[in-house]
Order: C-alpha cells, then structure tokens, then sequence
C-alpha cells in the first residue's frame, strides 16, 4: 500500500554508496572550499611572515640605463659649452638599516604571530566542518531510525486493520474499529514516506558535503553504536572553562591578534625617532669618458614635520590593540556559553535517553497485553492506539535524544579542540 515515489527514493537509497564517518570527514576536509580557503589563507599569511623577515637583511639593487643622445655641459676657458652624445651608466648599491628603535623587528614578530593565527584559524575551519559531518552523518542514521519506526507502525496498523476488518465480518466489532485503524494505517503511511523523504534530502546533503554531489547510505546501526561508545560526561565547570581559553582556536586566533596588534602599535608608536641606515655604492660611467665611482656611508633620517600622520597612525594602531583585547573577552565570554550549554545538553541527553528506553520497555509490555485483551473483546480500539501511539512517540524520541547527545557532544568536541583532524574522530 505504499506509494510510487516511496519506492523511486527507496531506489535512490540503496543505490546510494556507503561511506563510513571517517571517510566522510577525510574527503570533506580535501575538498571543501572552507578548507581549502583557510589552507590558501594560512599560506598567505606564511608569505607574509617572509616577506617581513626579509626586511632585516641587506637590500642590493643593480641599475642601469643607456641613452642614445644626451647633453652634456662642459666649463672651457671660464664659459660653458654643451655638447652630444650618447651616455651609458652602471650600478650596484646596497643599504641596510642598522638602527630604527626595533620598528622592523615589531613588524616582524606582529607577522609570525598573525601567521600563527591563521593556523589556528584553519584549525577552526577545520573543526568546524568535522562538526558539520558529524551533523549530517548522524542525521541521516536518526531519520533510518524514523524510517524503522514508521515502517513498525505501518505494519502494525495493517494487522489491526485486517483483524478488526475479520473481527467486523464475524460481528465482533463495529465498523468503528475497522475505520479508525485504517485512518492510522494511512497516517502511519504517510509518516513513513516524509521520513524517507527526510532521509535521501539529508544523504544527498551529505554527500555534497563531501564532495561527490552522490547519495550516501549509512548505516542506520551507526546512532546507536556511536552512543554507546561515548563516554558519560563527568568534568568540573572550572575544568572545561580553563580547557576552553587553553584549547580553543578561535580563542588562540585572538591571542595571535592581540600579539600581532601589540607589535603594529609598538612599531608604529617609533616611526617619530627615524633610522640609521649603511648605505654604498659602485658605478661604472661611459659618458663621453668612461670612469669608475664609489660611496659608501651612513644615512641618517628623522622625521620633522608630516602633519600629523605619524601620531594619528600611532592612535590607530593604539586602538586596534584595545579592539583586539576587548573582541578576545568578548568572544571568550560567548564559547564558554556554548561549552556550558553543550555539557548541560549532553548531560540532559543522557538522562532523556535513560527516560525513553524504560518508556519502551514498559509500552511495549503493556502493548501486548492490551493486544491480547482487545482481540478477546475486553479492550477497546482507543486503548490499543494509546498505547502505540505512546509506544511511537517514544522510539522516535529516544533517536532524536541519541542524535541531541552526539550533537552535543560534537559540539563540545569542536569547541575545545579535541576533534578530529589528525586522528579523524575514533
């Protein structure tokens, strides 16, 4: 009695390929554009640190420039006289900065620690997506689990239909009976069909998730298994805070911001007393003769007058040092909610899960029972559908509450950076 399109995603489900959790996780993290962004970002920030470091070592550039005709000026006999021809001249020139109050070194350090953020920002990513996969895998495997129940209930709402329909034919029941179960044999149905529905919208999402834009089977065994294995939540709230500002990326990001925006604003706050630099030269010159030069010394430069712009970059960056220690407590303040909620969710999920499975047990006691009473004729229809009815409404919770505790427990993984990049989530 079920439906054409029940049967077309039933197709699309078992021609869909199986994929386990951590093959999920591994091809997500190579071909996700999250990660791979983050990786390109972290790269970045790696040439940058190189790019600063260079600045601490001597420059040296070569120079050279031909010009077919030029003038020249040459002083004969107290007057001056002009004359053509053509002009060749060659350099090497070096310079390095022997002092600046350690602005280049500031510059330096303030890009080796972004560089570190970025890491740390891609560990996020990271985490992030894990956390993602574990969402969609597990979601899939709690609508098999709806599916199960559907398909449970479909079944047993067609016994009773035909049972109440015999027990009609032999005037043992009314039409009542024979009506009111086939009205929950089509709700039954039609449960069955949104929760497959659920199912393939949610494999297909998984499998766009990592990559292949393909249908992907899981294993509906796999929510229970992965709940069995977690372990029960036992840890002090000082603990998890203290885990959460140590291990956090997002927290460490912000550290590697506060650092980087610490050397920024020293920097900048030293570009008023100037530098001191070596320079030195050699040319070869072929302009109407042709002679060798040379210097060599030192530069000094101090700023005198720039209108301002030293000192308003210097407030700048002032200020976004300020920016970066109120934005780290901020964000810390806003973690530690989710870790608490995540702890206090996983803790409750384990207490619903305890609820439901004694639910299950006694329902489905008490169902067989009201079963056998019913068919004897001491029982009622509205007694039998109750206690289905309960009986349902408890499977499907005890799946939602396993899902909500590997959720959670997901969640908390993520946010103290103990998921699953390196050892991919055993």
């Amino acid at each position: 009695m079920q439906p054409r399109h029940v049967f077309f995603f039933f197709l699309l489900s078992v021609s869909a390929s199986a994929l386990t959790l951590e093959e999920a996780i591994e091809r997500t993290l190579k071909t996700h554009p999250s990660a791979q962004i983050a990786s390109l970002q972290y790269e970045s920030a790696v040439a940058q640190s190189k790019s600063a470091d260079a600045q601490l070592y001597p420059r040296i550039d070569a120079n050279a420039n031909y010009f077919p005709t030029k003038t020249y000026v040459i002083p004969s006999g107290g007057v001056f006289a002009t004359k053509q021809g053509d002009g060749f001249h060659a350099d090497v020139s070096g310079s390095y900065m022997l002092w600046d109050f350690g602005r280049t070194k500031d510059k330096v350090n303030a890009a080796y620690s972004a560089q570190e953020g970025a890491g740390s920002t891609q560990r996020r990513t990271q985490n992030e997506l894990v956390e993602q996969v574990w969402s969609q895998y597990y979601g899939v495997a709690y609508n098999a689990s709806l599916i199960d129940t559907a398909e449970a209930s479909v079944q047993f709402y067609k016994g009773k239909f035909e049972q109440a329909l015999n027990m009609r034919k032999n005037g043992l029941k009314t039409e009542a009976d024979e009506l009111r179960f086939k009205a929950s044999l089509l709700e039954a149905q039609e449960r069955f069909v949104r929760a497959k529905i659920e199912y393939d919208k949610g494999s297909l999402s998984l499998g766009i998730l990592t990559g292949n834009d393909a249908f992907v089977a899981v294993n509906k065994s796999s929510l229970d298994q992965r709940c069995e294995t977690l372990p029960l939540q036992s840890i002090s709230l000082e603990t998890l805070r203290q885990e959460l500002r140590e291990n956090n990326p997002q927290l460490k990001a912000l550290r590697s911001s506060i650092t980087s925006a610490k050397g920024l604003s020293d920097a900048s706050s030293h570009e008023k007393y100037g530098n001191v630099a070596l320079v030195g030269s050699y040319g070869y010159d072929n302009s109407l003769s042709a002679y060798d030069s040379y210097q060599a010394g030192v530069v000094g430069t101090i700023p005198l007058y720039d209108g301002g712009k030293l000192s308003a970059e210097a407030q700048k960056s002032r200020i976004a040092h300020t920016i970066a220690q109120k934005e780290f407590e901020s964000v810390e303040r806003q973690l530690w909610q989710e870790v608490y909620g995540a702890y206090r969710d996983l803790v409750r999920a384990d207490e619903s899960i305890k609820s439901k499975e004694g639910v299950i047990e006694a329902t489905t006691k008490s169902l067989h029972l009201i079963g056998g009473r019913y068919a004897q004729g001491l029982a009622t229809y509205v007694d039998v559908l109750e206690s289905q009815s309960t009986l349902e409404n408890a499977k499907s919770d005890l799946a939602q509450a396993k899902y909500q505790k590997i959720g959670a427990y997901a969640h908390l993984q993520r946010l103290l950076n103990k998921g699953c990049v390196n050892d991919i989530c055993k």
